[in-house]
């Protein structure tokens, strides 16, 4: 059955950044119909977000968790099971979209056979906090991401999954938040026992799917036109001019590049921005 879930613009706006759960509610098909006439005046659009990560790191559970406001049991190993598509239409910021969340056995398929199966808008890879080695297994499935240039063009989110084990864990969030600038991804830990970040989760993928659309569709900027004035067609002034320009040009390439990577530390973890 597919699930409405409603975010409140204002609360998003004044919790980027903050731990906690949206005030969204979930309601049943047969008020989405309702909702949707009343709440959205456009067609609802899809879009396919392929889960990825080993096996046991709750992949299910987290797609089961979006579908319910009710808290799951955090070790219900039934959950596993429940593999294939299930959707979530979400209504942010007035405008409603359907999440179809692909699940299948990692062990069934590939990064690369996922994204010629399947085009998803996004990847979600999830690694357990408790478990090293999901998280080797996170790591080379970005590897994939990143061979296959996905990682520009899609929505890619890191997941560090059962936060809420914490004697028991082994990998720490630096360690998840220095993989993820790595690859220029996001980041986010979430726990489906206590439902940490979930509904964070659930919004930080429509959001960020809808960036990366608008980014694709921004026309690309010309050429500067410093770039222009110190071309070959153009007139050359005077050599030591010409010296002093490049090594200026060069304290900013190198501040920028500082800058760009302050940067990325910074934003990885907020799912509201490219």
């Amino acid at each position: 059955m597919v699930k409405l879930i409603v975010f409140s613009t204002e609360h998003l706006a004044s919790n980027v950044g903050t731990v906690g759960s949206y005030p969204g509610s979930v309601r049943t098909s047969a008020e989405c119909s309702l909702a949707s006439s009343r709440e959205s005046s456009t067609t609802t659009v899809p879009y396919k977000v392929v889960m990825l990560g080993s096996a046991g790191v709750g992949k299910s559970s987290l797609i089961s968790q979006f579908m319910t406001s009710e808290y799951l049991h955090a070790y219900d190993t039934s959950l596993d099971e429940e593999f294939g598509e299930k959707s979530v239409s979400v209504l942010l910021d007035e405008e409603e979209s359907e999440l179809i969340f692909v699940d299948h056995p990692s062990a069934e398929m590939s990064p690369e056979n996922c994204i010629t199966t399947y085009q998803p808008q996004a990847y979600i890879i999830v690694y357990s906090v408790v478990d090293r080695s999901s998280f080797q297994i996170a790591e080379e499935t970005l590897q994939s991401l990143w061979k296959t240039d996905s990682i520009g063009s899609k929505a890619v989110i890191l997941v560090g999954n059962k936060t809420d084990l914490v004697r028991s864990r082994t990998i720490t969030s630096d360690e998840g938040k220095n993989m993820a600038r790595s690859y220029d991804c996001k980041f986010i830990e979430t726990s489906v026992g206590i439902n940490h970040n979930v509904d964070e989760l659930l919004v930080g993928i429509l959001t960020q799917i809808r960036l990366k659309i608008q980014q694709a569709t921004k026309p690309k900027r010309n050429k500067s036109p410093l770039g222009r004035c110190i071309g070959k067609d153009s007139d050359s002034p005077k050599k030591w001019r010409k010296s002093r320009l490049t090594a200026s040009l060069k304290v900013k390439g190198f501040l920028g590049r500082v800058w760009v990577r302050d940067s990325r530390s910074k934003s990885c973890e907020n799912l509201h921005v490219l």
